[in-house]
């Protein structure tokens, strides 16, 4: 009986595989003849996980933005599937993430990432058709592949720009696509379905984390340190395929194994492309320096991290001519992502057992200190950088990067100064060894300067972690022995004062209480000197919060509660006489106003960068923004605003003489501007403006050669460009847009630097001087000129202001230090 039972469900099992529907035959018509929905992407994974639940299985890692799953789904044979967190375990103890012997006979992980920018449509739609290829009875091959191969398949990274591009591509598409690339299906309107929610790019936010999708995915991410990490994308219309090897530069960190094996993937990859006459190209413009890309981040901690771009993007629509006249297709985009993803997955099967132990190699050479450049990282701590201490440490945290403290001294290269000195230890200086699992990710975020083997680069060339948090800091070649737990002081504050509280104002997390206590309707007030209360000293800007004005019974436990969640001390006030500065009822001592704040977000403005103040204003500050459409701009009762900020992008309305009229009226009337960066420009034109760009002629110009080689055209065009670099800024520390600051570097994107105001008219707040870089590539022709020149300045107009931020101090608002300068910007008056 037994034996009839056994055949019999070996039957219902046969039976139930030979029923699995391929994508096509599930949704009703040929994957890449229509944009599939995200939920239907969805609908068919968990219809295929239903199906061989043996094979296939589910796991939910959160919520986007606008509230749309996000999931993974792990597919192999039936043994893995069903040994699927020993399979994890045993892996994260090869990477010395976990403690204990990891045996080398385990299966490897590839992990594949579809639509981290969501209208790059194809390889959603590959996806699928990898999916069932994967678990279909009939591919031999595949069944093979995974009886030594765990493939784990993220559907879609971006599930909120991908559904803005598919609702809004669906909607205008007709029975038939049209294939002229001035159509209006291939024309997609701002700000695109390739950012998130809040219109971040993603694929630049693998390390920062800064976005709810990318925290989430990391976490699931580092739970299993995959070998192989497969990341989709498209280009513009017109180049063929790319895939690895990547272009220089390399970082120096990426091992000998990583760079051979992604030769490898690349070579099998190529025959097959060959075999189908299908062009490609390899080791260009993509390259592998900057830290928190899709094919960095991974490599970076010891997988093989790879980017492959199929021609299309949001232009391409279903069909589109190309340059060419040829017409490329969705079909054939997700035809060619599919042949990519099944080709990865079979020359990882064929070197599982090496491509294992070569992981396990990474992880013993991580933790043996072999992968650093420096063996210790010492953060400085002083008390009036404490809050941005606990930033950096979350940051740490969300990249499962080991810190301690520990006593005694240490010899190493001080970031601030660039020389070699002596410190001593304390118990709160943060201590992060080069030895340990993440330690090739530590040297790339800490390292001062990285080096370059090419200076074409896809990105920013610095983000050393100290310079970005502002934070002192030493690189020790020097390997500390005695590492203790490291813990900071745990807030909890106490309430009670018959008089009011003070809160120092020296961090990010003092501006966030602020933003709470405004939003709960609670009189703030700020003094524009430094005082003290017994030994504590409070640095100009600290916040007073009174009993007098403020009335209501919930005040010290809406403070308590905002001040705790927060992990910003509060300190009790006894009396209005202050040590060492002016008394709480002087005029110095400012009621905060809660200011009413507009932005415009829409077409001409870079998406970006409204992002980054959107996201920093609704998530982080957590504080009413307006946005309008510029379109709008007459509609706006300016009498009602009190802030104007104009991020990076383009301003019509400053070349229409009665809006321009119009918008300095209001500013003379007390109206406040916030400019950043080519906003700075368009209004250092107008004729009120006293702002004005550096003089050329005030560095020595080289004289053209014209001799140029044509094939060195780029490079040359590389003495007047820098992708991104940190410059040390000079400011004045008495000015309000400063206060709290302690250190301030900043990312130059670009060669704008403005003449110092003349006396009278506007403020030189933060400067550059004569060699004030610090790090990161810049030509040696605009190496020149960025010296001697203004950076942040502001200027009265009437009763009102002008905040003039030449560089970003949000950028991709993992650049914390400026986080302070823009909140000081919008609180703070200035005279």
């Amino acid at each position: 009986m037994k034996k009839i039972l056994a055949v019999l469900a070996c039957l219902l099992s046969t039976l139930s595989f030979a029923q699995i529907k391929s994508p096509s035959e599930y949704l009703g018509y040929q994957i890449g003849s229509k944009v599939t929905p995200h939920w239907k992407v969805l609908e068919y994974y968990q219809y295929i996980a239903t199906q061989v639940p043996n094979q296939v299985k589910m796991e939910s890692y959160g919520e986007s933005n606008e509230g749309r799953p996000l999931k993974v789904f792990y597919i192999s044979s039936a043994q893995h599937i069903g040994n699927l967190e020993n399979i994890r375990t045993n892996n994260l103890k090869l990477a010395h993430a976990l403690e204990g012997e990891g045996t080398t006979t385990s299966p490897a992980i590839v992990w594949i990432s579809n639509n981290v920018h969501g209208n790059e449509t194809s390889s959603i739609e590959a996806s699928m058709l990898t999916l069932f290829e994967l678990v279909n009875p009939n591919n031999s091959k595949s069944k093979s592949w995974l009886e030594n191969t765990l493939v784990i398949l993220d559907p879609c990274l971006n599930p909120d720009g991908t559904e803005r591009y598919n609702n809004w591509y669906n909607g205008v598409v007709g029975i038939k696509y049209n294939p002229e690339l001035y159509a209006r299906e291939h024309r997609e309107p701002w700000p695109g379905g390739r950012y998130n929610h809040y219109y971040f790019d993603m694929n630049r936010d693998w390390a920062w984390q800064t976005q709810k999708e990318s925290a989430l995915r990391a976490i699931i991410y580092n739970k299993w340190l995959p070998h192989i990490h497969v990341d989709f994308h498209e280009q513009g219309i017109n180049s063929p395929y790319y895939f690895p090897p990547a272009a220089e530069p390399f970082h120096e960190v990426i091992t000998p194994w990583q760079r051979e094996f992604q030769t490898t993937i690349g070579q099998h990859n190529a025959k097959y492309f060959d075999s189908k006459g299908w062009l490609y190209f390899t080791k260009e413009r993509f390259d592998l320096f900057y830290p928190s890309y899709g094919d960095t981040y991974p490599i970076y901690s010891g997988a093989i991290g790879m980017t492959f771009e199929k021609a299309g993007n949001s232009s391409a629509g279903l069909g589109v001519y190309t340059d060419d006249k040829d017409t490329l297709t969705l079909v054939d985009r997700a035809i060619q992502h599919h042949a990519s993803g099944l080709n990865v997955i079979e020359i990882v099967s064929q070197n599982a057992g090496r491509v294992v132990s070569e992981f396990k190699k990474f992880g013993d050479d991580a933790a043996s200190g072999k992968l650093s450049s420096f063996q210790t990282y010492v953060v400085k701590y002083d008390n009036s950088r404490d809050k941005t201490m606990r930033a950096l440490i979350e940051l740490l945290e969300k990249n499962k990067i080991n810190y301690y403290s520990s006593s005694g001294s240490i010899k190493g290269f001080d970031y601030f100064s660039k020389k070699e000195e002596n410190h001593s230890l304390n118990s709160k200086d943060l201590v992060i060894p080069g030895n340990q699992s993440k330690a090739a990710l530590i040297r790339v975020l800490f390292e001062p300067e990285a080096k370059l083997t090419d200076s074409v680069t896809y990105d920013i060339t610095a983000w050393s972690l100290p310079y970005v948090y502002g934070l002192p800091a030493i690189a020790s070649k020097t390997k500390i022995s005695s590492l203790n737990p490291y813990q900071l002081e745990t807030i909890s504050n106490s309430i009670g004062s018959p008089f009011g509280y003070a809160i120092k104002w020296d961090g990010f997390s003092s501006a966030q209480l602020l933003a709470a206590l405004l939003r709960n309707k609670i009189t703030v007030k700020a003094s524009d000197q430094t005082f003290k209360i017994g030994s504590e000293e409070f640095p100009k800007g600290s916040l007073l919060v009174m009993k007098n004005g403020n009335k209501q019974s919930n005040t010290e436990k809406i403070l308590k509660e905002e001040s705790d969640r927060l992990k910003v001390k509060i300190y009790a006030i006894q009396s209005g006489i202050v040590e060492g500065g002016k008394d709480l009822g002087s005029s110095d001592v400012k009621t905060i106003k809660t200011p009413k704040v507009l932005m415009m977000a829409g077409e001409g403005q870079r998406a970006t960068n409204v992002g980054e103040v959107w996201h920093y204003f609704d998530q982080q500050l957590q504080y009413p923004i307006i946005l309008i459409n510029p379109s709008d701009f007459s509609r706006v009762k300016w009498d009602e605003i009190d802030l104007f900020i104009m991020p990076n992008g383009n301003y019509p309305f400053l070349k229409d003489k009665a809006q321009t009229d119009e918008f300095a009226n209001w500013i003379r009337k007390g109206g406040k501007v916030i400019a950043l960066e080519s906003a700075v420009t368009q209004l250092a034109s107008q004729s009120w403006s006293d702002l004005k760009p550096v003089k050329q002629d005030t560095s020595s110009k080289s004289k053209p050669n014209p001799l140029k080689k044509y094939g060195d055209r780029e490079r040359g065009a590389l003495e007047n460009y820098t992708a991104g670099a940190i410059f040390k800024v000079t400011f004045d520390s008495s000015h309000p847009l400063m206060f709290g600051v302690k250190d301030y570097f900043t990312l130059k994107q670009d060669e704008n630097l403005f003449q110092y105001f003349e006396t009278g008219k506007g403020w030189n707040v933060g400067y550059i001087t004569e060699d004030s870089k610090m790090s990161g590539f810049v030509g040696h022709t605009l190496n020149k000129k960025l010296k001697n020149g203004l950076v942040f300045g502001t200027q009265n107009l009437g009763r009102g202001s002008v905040i003039y931020l030449t560089d970003n101090v949000l950028f991709r608002n993992f650049w914390e230090s400026g986080k302070l300068i823009m909140a000081n910007a919008i609180f703070f008056a200035i005279e």
